[in-house]
């Protein structure tokens, strides 16, 4: 019997212990660009189980990188995502960032933003919470990552 109660209680411990985060569901998406000897990566992660207030977190971001260092930095990076809801009578509500890149500027909407930094940064990036009301089953999320440097724009979605 005290094993039980034991086995129980650190079974119980362990679950309320464990991070949220690990319910959560991420995807990466790269494209390459030879010209500029480049690689765009796109970045989506979103929080799969709510918290109590039936919201979630998510982080989309953009990274860029050329091996030439004459094509190092891009003239802008924009990361942009588009949410998407599986469930009956559902609309999403989205909060505003939690947090976002530095030295940038962008927009948000009920289910959709961007944010894009044109200060030679390589990577832009935000972090926000999103919810749903109605009978949710799933909240998933597109992000867009482009680029652009030397006349040519990169452009590379993921899908989660």
């Amino acid at each position: 019997m005290k094993k039980t109660l034991l086995s129980l209680a650190l079974a119980l411990l362990l679950v309320f212990n464990t991070a949220t985060y690990a319910f959560a569901t991420s995807g990466s998406q790269s494209t390459t660009n030879s010209s500029l000897s480049a690689t765009l990566t796109s970045n989506a992660w979103i929080q799969t189980i709510s918290d109590l207030d039936g919201t979630g977190e998510f982080q989309v971001s953009a990274v860029y990188s050329s091996t030439n260092s004459a094509y190092k930095n891009p003239d802008w990076i924009k990361t942009a995502w588009d949410f998407y809801a599986i469930g009956i009578g559902v609309s999403i509500k989205f909060t505003e960032s939690v947090s976002s890149s530095v030295g940038g500027s962008g927009y948000t909407s009920t289910s959709s933003g961007y944010w894009i930094n044109s200060n030679g940064a390589n990577t832009a990036w935000w972090r926000g919470r999103v919810g749903a009301t109605g009978l949710a089953l799933y909240i998933g999320l597109y992000n867009t990552a482009s680029a652009y440097k030397a006349g040519v724009t990169m452009s590379t979605t993921v899908k989660i």
